[in-house]
This record gives structure tokens, sequence and C-alpha cells, in this order.
């Protein structure tokens, strides 16, 4: 699994703006179509905002639904916030499954909609 580590990218400690995401676009839309997975390194991040995380989720939408791959994986390593109940209802509004794995981790999965 490719980790891509946010703050060498960005050089921002504080993650807040949906375009701050775009930054990483091309690198996690790569990982997913390749591996159909990623983790991202949220190391030297002091804090992400709710539209920060819509826009990941929107990025991780698109990179799944433009590849092979029905089901992606995608980690929050060193997460500066415990995953909570609002970050909760974003990935539920992307059809994501989110969980806190360990203090500092979130484990997210997307899957295409089952079809009929």
């Amino acid at each position: 699994m490719r980790t891509i580590e946010l703050f060498q990218l960005l050089q921002r400690k504080i993650l807040v703006t949906r375009e701050s995401a775009s930054g990483v676009r091309e690198a996690i839309e790569s990982s997913i179509r390749s591996e159909g997975e990623v983790t991202l390194d949220f190391g030297g991040i002091d804090a992400v905002t709710p539209s920060f995380v819509d826009e990941i989720l929107g990025i991780i939408d698109d990179a799944r639904a433009s590849s092979s791959w029905r089901e992606v994986r995608v980690v929050f390593s060193h997460a500066p916030t415990p995953l909570s109940a609002k970050y909760l209802a974003i990935g539920k509004g992307h059809e994501a499954t989110m969980s806190q794995s360990g203090s500092d981790a979130w484990e997210i999965k997307n899957a295409a909609a089952a079809t009929a």
C-alpha cells in the first residue's frame, strides 16, 4: 500500500480547505487505480476540518469510480483527531464505512453500489 505524506506535499500544519485536498488528488487517484488502496499519513499535521475530509472522500469516490476496483481502502495514519460523529456523518454522505483503527488511525472503505 502506497503512503502519501501529506505534510511533505502540502507544507501546511492545518488542512482547512477543499483546495488543500486537491493538492493530493493525483497521488490518491494513481494509488487507488493501481492498488485499490492508499495510506494518507497526517504526521506533522495539527488539524483537519470537515471540508478537507469531505473533499478527500470525494476524491476517493472519483478514483474508485474510474478504477477497476469495486471497493477501495484508505487509511488515515497519524490522524490529528479521533474519528468523531461529524466525520462519520461526512463518510456516510459518501457511502463510505469509517472506523477508528488504533489510537491515531482511521480506516475508510468505499464500495460501489450493488447493481441489480
